[in-house]
């Protein structure tokens, strides 16, 4: 198969340049180039066989996520890799390594218990206001899937974020004095 440079159109780079900064992700122009790949590339099988490594995508997913959101990459594509990123770590090939401090077991603590308690009285007030995940998504003009992680505590959101969705489910914060 040749390679096409259509996802290169805007650089001055080279394929085989280009598959050699994929390849290490410590080079500095890894993430951008990574951000670019994936913001221009639909095809998970082209991109992992021809261009980045599965293992490392999971690696620097994250990393390469926040890159995207800092170009101003679209979030439909962003999603869509998210939902690539999910499927793949779970994977029983990738799930035996310790790839993120944050995907090794948590001991229950203030933070973990708080971010459930959140994520619990969402889901209900979700419910209770007779709303779908895919409706509150549409309201918020997010994903179905960003609403199911968040509704599992497994999305961190911003305090913007959480704002909108309280004003859609008509709830308010509620502090109590320490």
């Amino acid at each position: 198969m040749k390679l096409q440079r259509d996802w290169l159109w805007d650089k001055r780079i080279s394929i085989k340049k280009a598959q050699a900064v994929l390849r290490n992700p410590e080079d500095g122009h890894f993430l951008s180039l990574a951000g670019a790949l994936l913001s221009r590339k639909n095809t998970p099988k082209e991109v992992f066989r021809y261009y980045l490594k599965p293992l490392i995508f999971i690696q620097n997913w994250r990393q390469i996520k926040r890159q995207m959101r800092k170009d101003n990459w679209n979030d439909p594509r962003i999603e869509y890799w998210q939902a690539i990123y999910e499927n793949l770590k779970e994977r029983p090939k990738f799930k035996k390594q310790a790839v993120f401090k944050k995907d090794l077991p948590r001991e229950a603590g203030k933070e973990s218990d708080f971010c459930r308690e959140v994520a619990d009285k969402i889901k209900i007030a979700r419910k209770m206001k007779g709303l779908t995940q895919a409706g509150i998504a549409k309201r918020l003009n997010i994903s179905q899937q960003v609403i199911s992680r968040i509704e599992r505590g497994r999305e961190n959101i911003s305090l913007r974020t959480l704002k909108k969705i309280l004003d859609v489910l008509g709830m308010r914060v509620n502090f109590e004095s320490i």
